[in-house]
């Protein structure tokens, strides 16, 4: 009996310490696989953070110079819509022209706005090449669509932007690289020159009665 007890204190077999570190290893690759995991996820909110914070920041700057021009016209410049906006009813020369560039993003009279610091968020930790693209999908810009006669006036002086900011990341296990798109939408009355085509048309009229 005392030698028994004996053997038995002497400590663990071969097979069961290579069990145990069979184990322990397990236990560790999966604790690894987890942080990483959560760290990747805490990037990707980030950027994804920058990229939303962007566009609404974007949106509301050019929803304000919209509201102070009295005439805009629209049409296209690298694949996507331009703004022009003018100062006055009566200017034939746009004082501010909204594009997007699709490597810097929106940009107002060619440069970016707020005197350069609303960057686009396409630079900067957690993004590049192998780890995560952000791009300008769409920039979208249309007069209202209702089509009733009563209402052309009024369509004239509605408008709908659109701007579509992708991301793209390669950092995960997967075969291809995993996408998302980001929409943000604005649709704007524009109350000055509404109120200067009134007044436009009301001239027009009364000059045809005398």
């Amino acid at each position: 009996m005392m030698k028994l007890i004996k053997r038995s204190s002497l400590g663990m077999t071969l097979m069961e310490l290579s069990a145990m570190l069979v184990v322990v290893s397990i236990i560790a690759l999966g604790m690894t696989s987890g942080a990483q995991a959560v760290i990747l996820h805490y990037q990707t909110d980030t950027v994804r953070q920058d990229l939303r914070q962007y566009g609404n920041m974007i949106m509301r700057e050019i929803t304000q110079e919209l509201k102070f021009a009295q005439k805009i016209e629209i049409d296209g410049q690298y694949g996507f819509s331009r703004l022009k906006l003018y100062e006055y009813f009566t200017d034939m020369t746009p004082n501010l022209y909204i594009s997007c560039n699709p490597n810097t993003g929106i940009e107002f009279n060619s440069a970016i706005p707020l005197n350069g610091a609303m960057k686009f968020p396409n630079k900067g930790v957690f993004r590049g090449e192998g780890q995560r693209e952000i791009y300008i999908k769409d920039f979208n810009v249309s007069y209202g669509n209702d089509t009733r006669a009563i209402l052309a006036l009024f369509k004239q002086t509605f408008v709908n932007i659109t701007l579509t900011i992708g991301m793209e990341s390669d950092v995960m296990d997967e075969a291809n690289p995993v996408k998302e798109e980001h929409s943000f939408r604005r649709s704007i009355f524009l109350g000055t020159p509404y109120i200067q085509k009134k007044l436009t048309n009301s001239s027009v009229e009364d000059t045809d009665d005398v």
